[in-house]
Formats: structure tokens, C-alpha cells, sequence
């Protein structure tokens, strides 16, 4: 989790009210927001960080551990934040997770229904509050949208009496990409690759995953969407 004095932009802070990365299942041991489940919770530390800014962006690479309940090391992971102005008078967040397993056995991530990566959306950009969520496949709305493999998904609604909208976009050189969606009417939004299918990590082997977080103004297109996402790959 990340988090500021300040929120970067208004928009941003409306549109999404949380950024988290976990798993429901490594070892056996959940990480990150599931104490609901039976399994024993583990936890994610900062070791280091590092914050950079620039004429056009500002950012921070955080080295984070994995760590079971009795504090041993299970995975190092390596996270990169940028964030640069964007489009639509919007902005760009730009998120690259790489995971390694510390020590010289692999680790299970095994499949789980909980979210890999999410965020929580502001509840008027959902359906049930005059909002619209569509994804890459113009599948419409959460029942629609969950379970569904897409290379992004994104919600338009008012918030403040502002029309604003936020995209979701999943790299294609992700593990299994395209991912399957978890989409919840509490305003989780997921691209959860491990809700079909498990992986071992192994030392000296990190997997990367990447995604990118578009906010703007105004209704926009799903043509709008994908060129942002074409945008994305060409850079």
C-alpha cells in the first residue's frame, strides 16, 4: 500500500479509493486484506524505498518482503510507481511488480479467488449508481465483466458533480495474459491471473507483472480506452 499527505490530483482521488497488491495463497499463507479466509496471514513489508521525481513525473521503487507469520522470507518483490500527466486532463499510474522466491525452494502461487492486484472504485461509477463499467470485449457491467479474460476495463460516472472515469490496463507480457476479471458491486476491480491457474517461483527467476492506471475527464469511447492502451505498448 502507498499512500501520501497530499493526493497527486483531485481525480485520482475520486475516482479510486485504494491500490493493493496480495495473495490469498502462497505456501498456504494469505497475504495482504483476506484474514476472512482459514489460512494463516502473513504479511508484506517495506525493506527500502526509493523516491525519484522528474521534470515530467514523480515515482518511488519499493523493496518489499514477504514474510510468513513467524517472520520468515518467503518472497522478495521488487515494486515500481510512476506517475505522469495524461490525457483528457487525466493522469498516468504506472505499476511493475517483480516477484522472486528467497530462498532455494520454490514457492506456490497457488489459484486463488482472491485478488492479485485491485483497486477499489468510487461507488458512482458503477451501474447500480448511474456509472458505466465496460471491458476490452464490450462486455457490460459486473456480472458481465467477472470471470471474463479482457486487456483492460474501465468505469465512467460523477463524482463531485464531475463526469470522470478510470482505466484499468493489463501489459500483454503478464503471466496468462489476458487475465481474468474479479469485479464485485463493493467496487473491487481485479486482473487476478491466478484465479484460473498456479505458478512456482523460483530463485533467480522473477516474474514481472505490469499494469497501468489511466484517470480522465469526461464520457469517453471504448476506442478511446484501447488507444490509450496501444499508447502504453508503443512507449
Amino acid at each position: 500500500h502507498a499512500s501520501g499527505n497530499r493526493p497527486v490530483t483531485r481525480k485520482a482521488e475520486v475516482t479510486g479509493r485504494a491500490l493493493c497488491i496480495g495473495h490469498g495463497d502462497v505456501n498456504g499463507i494469505a497475504f495482504e486484506g483476506f484474514e476472512d479466509n482459514d489460512r494463516p496471514v502473513g504479511k508484506i513489508v517495506v525493506d527500502d524505498m526509493v523516491a525519484r521525481r522528474g521534470s515530467q513525473s514523480v515515482g518511488f521503487r519499493h523493496d518489499c518482503a514477504w514474510l510468513t507469520p513467524r517472520g520468515d522470507l518467503l518472497i522478495h518483490e521488487t515494486r515500481t510507481v510512476r506517475l505522469t500527466g495524461g490525457p483528457s486532463d487525466g493522469a498516468l499510474l504506472d505499476l511493475d511488480s517483480d516477484l522472486t522466491a528467497a530462498t532455494q525452494i520454490a514457492v506456490s502461487l497457488a489459484r486463488s479467488s482472491d485478488p492479485f492486484i485491485a483497486i477499489r472504485i468510487a461507488p458512482t461509477l458503477l451501474p447500480a449508481a448511474g456509472g458505466q463499467l465496460r471491458n476490452s470485449s464490450d462486455d457490460f457491467g459486473p456480472t458481465e465483466v467477472h470471470g471474463k479474460a479482457a486487456d483492460w476495463c474501465a468505469c465512467n460516472g460523477v463524482v463531485l458533480n464531475e463526469t470522470v472515469g478510470i482505466a484499468f490496463l493489463v501489459h500483454p507480457n503478464n503471466l496468462w495474459h489476458p487475465a481474468p476479471w474479479i469485479c464485485r458491486e463493493d467496487g473491487v476491480l481485479s486482473p487476478s491471473p491466478f484465479l484460473w491457474r498456479s505458478a512456482d517461483l523460483r530463485p533467480g527467476a522473477p516474474i514481472r507483472f505490469r499494469y497501468r492506471i489511466v484517470v480522465h475527464s469526461g464520457y469517453v469511447e471504448a476506442g478511446w480506452i484501447h488507444a490509450r492502451f496501444m499508447d502504453w505498448l508503443r512507449r
